[in-house]
């Protein structure tokens, strides 16, 4: 309802095109249908049916990322059907060989008893949860029985399994890429009708005030793009205006999208306390000194070397415990005094890491130092650290000083940025903060399909397993590895449960016992079909999408990193900006690009949701047109 009210209606709300409107169509019927249940199951006792799915399909219904990826899955569904087809066709032809084969051996009562059996055997062997267990009976006999199971598992584990894989990367880039062309084509022919629309004139230009009211309708109509402040609407234009006429042509109105990802802030902004509140202390030279000190390389070392010590002192101290030894623990430890060499070490770390702290908040300021993620980690550390020692150390009833141990260990966890000087995990750090925005869309796919088969797992099975003896259901239970492996609470009694299943089944490692206790349960193997579409949509698709998502940015960084083996620190535009490899650009706001603004002082950009210092570089680059237009 807040969705229909904000978009202007009733009318307004299904006035789109037919994708959207079809959507918004299923969205609204599937909240009717939910509001209506709660009516009537709340006047006439009528409980609604199908009502846990359609909770996760309006969700669904919402939420663009999801949409996007469940298009990408119907895409490569078909994709794969071939290669499914094709290992099911060799599992039941070596299953059909087994059945004969085998027949009236250890081997073939166990495994191979009929058809179904033999491929439900070897459909388990495809995902080595019993291999090489289910081979044994037959090659402690013969032999020449691996030769059976080895062309197997060559065949569909080592080959066809792979060759999904590849289908599924190559139908991934294939979309990424389609996607963005996709995007790339309706940004270029919305901005070009945009531009049309603007030039009432026909000049092919558009002038500054008219690109300033679009800004202005922008904020007040357009509830989804961020608020943008007068002097943001001068940068953004003067950014724009490439050749300094103070108009804006085609071609520049091409890059307005982009240009929208900038944000700005003052460098004034970054300005600290002491450089405002005691300007002669900033410009002492033993404060300039201090601060050199500070932003030095040779401050960190000797911060990472400290690191190390603290590693070291922390595992002599554990060491017994690591090395599986009862430890009798030191009285002196809870008396809530500092009287052990262990007590004094990790005081004196963490009044090493408080000034630590204090010191480069003092000289970096508070906004820079809290740009660096790695700061914000050390910072929550020092102070859990300092706020334990206090809680420690003060009379109170508690004084354990295992738990500063245990805070001043985490800090450790800080020497692996030693690894960012080696290119190698440099790279992997990169495709790591790389994917997460992607992964995020596949964790929500990955989510839905867990729900709605959770959902679905507890209308058939939910209840049937208990460990209640006067229920026939639990006696068929006793004796199966199920039972003994204590997997009572591997159910679909609640959806915490069932997900919990669902997520044991991706691992796939023992799934098979937690699969034979519910169809043990449930009264039929037909069951097992469950099982078998949980692991084609859950495994097949969407675990290979996460490598097929992996393998694709990983050779993007790899390709960066391979054009820009040197690495550069700052790149200065046309004597106006600085565009530095952190994604920030520093310009004077007096002129930017060629183009006067009614700005003055020191600006920082940074591009919103990119790491790109390229893109930024091509936004503070004057065009070869700017001298001349600033000349006229």
């Amino acid at each position: 309802l807040l969705v229909v009210g904000r978009d202007g209606g009733m009318k307004l709300y299904f006035k789109s095109g037919s994708g959207v409107r079809n959507l918004r169509v299923m969205q609204f019927s599937f909240v009717v249908y939910l509001i209506f249940g709660v009516v009537f199951q709340a006047v006439f006792g009528f409980r609604r049916p199908f009502g846990i799915f359609v909770r996760i399909l309006v969700w669904i219904t919402f939420s663009k990322d999801v949409l996007r990826q469940i298009q990408l899955a119907f895409r490569i569904v078909p994709a794969i059907f071939s290669s499914l087809l094709l290992l099911f066709f060799t599992i039941a032809f070596y299953g059909w060989f087994g059945v004969t084969a085998f027949n009236g051996t250890r081997e073939g009562l166990s495994y191979f008893p009929n058809l179904i059996e033999g491929m439900w055997t070897l459909w388990i062997c495809v995902t080595t949860a019993n291999y090489p267990d289910v081979m044994m009976f037959g090659f402690n006999e013969n032999r020449f029985v691996m030769i059976y199971f080895v062309s197997f598992m060559i065949l569909t584990f080592y080959f066809l399994i792979n060759v999904i894989l590849s289908i599924v990367v190559n139908a991934y880039s294939d979309d990424v890429n389609s996607y963005e062309e996709e995007l790339r084509v309706r940004r270029e022919g919305d901005l070009n009708k945009a531009f049309d629309l603007l030039d009432l004139k026909k000049t092919g230009r558009i002038d500054k005030q008219t690109i300033l009211t679009v800004f202005t309708v922008l904020n007040e109509d357009c509830p989804d793009i961020r608020y943008i402040p007068q002097h943001t609407a001068e940068l953004l234009f003067a950014i724009l205006d490439k050749d300094g006429t103070s108009s804006i042509t085609k071609e520049e109105f091409m890059d307005f999208s982009q240009i929208m990802l900038l944000e700005f802030e003052t460098a004034s902004s970054y300005s600290t306390m002491v450089e405002l509140y005691f300007p002669d202390t900033f410009t002492s030279s033993w404060y300039q000194k201090l601060r050199h000190d500070v932003e030095s390389e040779k401050y960190e070392y000797i911060i990472d070397i400290i690191l190390v010590l603290n590693a070291i002192v922390a595992f002599i101290q554990t060491l017994p415990e690591l090395l599986g030894k009862t430890v009798t623990q030191d009285s002196h430890i809870a008396d809530g005094e500092i009287d052990t060499v262990w007590e004094l070490m990790e005081t004196i770390f963490t009044t090493i890491y408080f000034f630590e702290a204090l010191f480069k908040v003092t000289i970096l300021g508070w906004k820079r130092y809290n740009e660096d993620k790695r700061n914000t980690f050390d910072l929550l550390i020092t102070l859990l650290s300092v706020a334990s020692a206090i809680y420690v150390y003060y009379p109170n009833q508690f004084s354990d000083s295992r738990l500063i141990r245990w805070i001043v260990i985490a800090r450790v966890l800080r020497l692996t940025r030693l690894f960012a000087t080696v290119t190698s995990f440099k790279l992997i750090a990169r495709t790591w903060v790389q994917i997460l925005p992607a992964a995020k869309k596949v964790i929500l796919l990955l989510f839905c399909i867990m729900y709605i088969f959770a959902a679905a797992g507890m209308a058939l099975f939910g209840g049937k397993i208990n460990r209640d003896p006067d229920n026939p259901l639990s006696q068929r239970l006793i004796g199966t590895e199920f039972a003994e492996g204590d997997y009572w609470a591997n159910n679909f009694n609640d959806m915490m449960s069932g997900m919990n299943v669902l997520f044991n089944l991706l691992i796939v490692n023992n799934w098979t016992t937690q699969a034979d206790g519910i169809v043990a349960v449930a009264g039929s193997k037909w069951y097992r079909f469950f099982f078998l579409m949980f692991h084609i949509f859950g495994v097949i698709v969407v675990n290979n999408i996460v490598v097929a998502l992996i393998i694709e940015n990983f050779m993007a960084e790899f390709s960066k990193t391979a054009g820009n083996k040197h690495g550069r620190k700052q790149v200065v535009i046309d004597d106006e900006a600085v565009i530095y490899d952190d994604n920030r650009a520093y310009f004077d706001a007096s002129k930017v690009t060629g183009t006067s603004t009614e700005l003055s002082g020191f600006y920082y950009a940074r591009l919103k949701g990119k790491k790109s210092p390229k893109l930024l570089t091509d936004f503070f680059t004057k065009s070869s047109n700017s001298d001349q237009g600033s000349m006229a």
